[in-house]
């Protein structure tokens, strides 16, 4: 499953898109060679859904919300088209987040991977698991009024395949052999081998008008274009500067229980700040309404003042259980300087995150231990038997502390810094590395250990600058540079970089999006998320065994597996990770009293609602300046 964003990102991470065609086909009865389950409303991974048929709205969700107003937020990267699938350009921020472009199912913000009917109003699995079959709801309709049909969501599926859309969906769907229009109202696919997830998987497709989008340039000749069947469209937009998502009133889905208490706003404008400091600037002058902060210094230092002393501004830690993911500075395998493992390991220990966290971050963040942390996925101690079946047919492709080393302690833990960088010293000696006239030199190639970091977020140079004050102390010749954001996207789209600032968010049901992250096919291909460049037999048979997993027991046995290959083969020096989000707000929403438990903060905000009275209240406050005084 594609996680929950828990990191600063406007880069989605789950696949949203869908084309539609409106194809008149007689009503045929859903026939086939297997047997079929019965049709339900909902269904779950590893078990039943937690919400029964006829629920009306999540456990999270406020369905009495009050409607009207405008929601306006800042995002940290421009954008240049509103075709969010095209393997060109940037996408608008928000627009591939269900507000325009709908999906077959919708999930649970508190279920590690369940879905409920959106524009599917049933879905019906087959028994030999080899298939699955939704049926549309009849009231869908796109924005320009013409119904959702089952060869719209044909269109779809061979659309994100295809190579106009980026690379990452290809992967995703990687088990799905076909899509098949049954009749107006039935679609049913496919797939290569049993696959729990991949049900699932393909509920998350999001549906498009084939109307709108065949038989054109889909790359290009959408990005001023988006047309959908979601609560939103697309009122207004200058590229590089805000967009604008309008509520429609004739949306078809506004009474579902999904949405119950949801999309409350009747609009939501997203302007674009490319610089922390500015953008908490532009908060405070009230240019837009909520932040979330992922700098420990803003939210230790910045974060106050007098608005929030007089409760203008609202300083708030939600709580979350999303699986961490990992984050670091990633090596660029393509690089031959880092081909060598030990060499990884070396170039991570200079790495101290205990001075970070003291001296930088306030002791707000925890160390990364693992590349699922903060959930049972993270491996922790030897490997378990059963982890063991696993792994032992692929020893001679794995390193050997994976059979021999605990997990769960952080890279270098207990070691100073001295310490540390003796460690290090001595592993790039043992593996040919020596000091000549101060740089770090190859004794048999006589290549120098160079390399660059390049940032998007100038806010990370603070962070970076003690690790390259310490890489330097070995001799290694390590800078920076930061560049702006579309450059930066360039880059990483075809990898053109020696070490870069990444993270890989996790769901708590790791599935088909492993092998967009770590297999060998992803690592040469361009837009793809193995950044890493990993390439490697076992990950990729530990990668197929997520995939494959038969019981939530066996996802995480293999899912340990794979965290301890990649954990000892030092792909990336590993970071910090929070366990709640940071977030600041002008005081005039409400918000559900109960919080979901897997969620990113924009995910939260749908919702949200303008608190009317409240609203009122603080202006008065504002033009009288006094403290906002309101029933807590």
């Amino acid at each position: 499953m594609r996680p929950v964003t828990a990191r600063p990102t406007w880069r989605t991470a789950a696949p949203r898109l869908v084309l539609a065609a409106l194809v008149v086909l007689l009503a045929l009865p859903i026939v086939g060679t297997r047997a079929d389950a019965k049709p339900t409303y909902g269904t779950a991974l590893g078990g039943a859904p937690k919400y029964p048929a006829g629920f009306t709205h999540f456990d999270y969700a406020n369905p009495k919300a009050p409607r009207g107003g405008t929601l306006t937020l800042a995002a940290p990267t421009s954008f240049d088209t509103l075709n969010p699938f095209s393997l060109k350009g940037r996408g608008a921020p928000l627009i591939q987040t269900g507000i325009v472009f709908e999906s077959l199912m919708d999930n649970s913000l508190d279920e590690p991977f369940s879905e409920y009917g959106l524009l599917a109003e049933s879905i019906e699995k087959a028994r030999d698991g080899l298939s699955v079959t939704f049926r549309i709801n009849p009231r869908a309709k796109f924005a320009d009024g013409r119904p959702v049909t089952a060869q719209d969501v044909v269109f779809s599926f061979n659309v994100l395949r295809s190579d106009a859309a980026s690379p990452l969906y290809r992967y995703y769907y990687a088990d799905v052999t076909s899509a098949q229009a049954v009749n107006r109202r039935t679609v049913r696919f496919r797939f290569r081998r049993k696959n729990r997830e991949l049900s699932l998987i393909v509920g998350q497709l999001p549906v498009l008008p084939e109307h709108f989008y065949k038989g054109k340039d889909f790359g290009n000749a959408f990005g001023r274009a988006a047309l959908g069947s979601g609560p939103y469209k697309v009122a207004d937009f200058e590229f590089g500067r805000f967009v604008r998502y309008q509520r429609r009133p004739d949306y078809w889905g506004r009474n579902l229980p999904v949405n119950a208490g949801k999309y409350n706003f009747d609009d939501i404008v997203v302007k674009i700040y490319r610089d922390q400091t500015v953008q908490l600037e532009g908060l405070k002058a009230g240019e837009f309404d909520v932040m979330p902060i992922y700098s420990s210094k803003q939210w230790a230092v910045d974060v106050a003042g007098e608005k929030w002393d007089k409760h203008y501004l609202v300083k708030a830690e939600l709580k979350h259980h999303n699986t961490a993911g990992m984050q670091g500075y990633v090596f660029n395998l393509r690089r031959p300087i880092f081909a060598n493992r030990e060499v990884r390991k070396a170039l991570a220990l200079a790495m101290d995150f205990q001075w970070s966290n003291e001296n930088l971050f306030y002791g707000q963040y925890k160390p990364q231990t693992s590349y699922f942390d903060n959930s049972e996925l993270a491996a922790r101690g030897l490997p378990s038997s059963a982890e063991l079946k696993l792994l032992e047919p692929l020893k001679a492709d794995l390193p050997p502390e994976v059979f021999t080393q605990s997990m769960g302690r952080p890279l270098g833990d207990g070691l100073t810094q001295r310490q540390r960088l003796v460690e290090a010293k001595r592993l790039l000696n043992a593996n040919g590395w020596q000091v000549r006239d101060g740089v770090l030199t190859n004794a048999k190639t006589g290549q120098q250990l160079r390399f660059t970091v390049t940032l998007v977020q100038p806010a990370f140079e603070r962070v970076t600058e003690p690790y390259l004050n310490n890489l330097r102390r070995l001799g290694v010749q390590a800078t920076m540079k930061t560049v702006d954001s579309s450059v930066y996207e360039g880059l990483v789209r075809t990898f053109d970089y020696d070490m870069i600032v990444d993270s890989f968010g996790q769901s708590q049901s790791p599935g088909n999006e492993q092998r967009d992250y770590w297999s060998s096919a992803s690592a040469r291909q361009q837009g793809g998320r193995n950044t890493p460049g990993i390439e490697n037999k076992a990950i990729d048979t530990l990668v197929d065994d997520i995939v494959t997993a038969k019981s939530r027991k066996d996802l995480v046995t293999a899912t340990h597996a794979l965290d301890r290959a990649l954990w000892y083969g030092y792909y990336v020096v590993p970071q910090w990770y929070i366990d709640v989000h940071r977030v600041t707000f002008w005081n005039k929403f409400g918000r559900p009293q109960r919080l979901p438990l897997y969620y990113s903060p924009t995910s939260f905000l749908m919702f949200w609602w303008q608190d009317h009275a409240l609203a009122d209240a603080l202006q008065k406050a504002m033009a009288a300046g006094k403290p906002l005084v309101w029933p807590q």
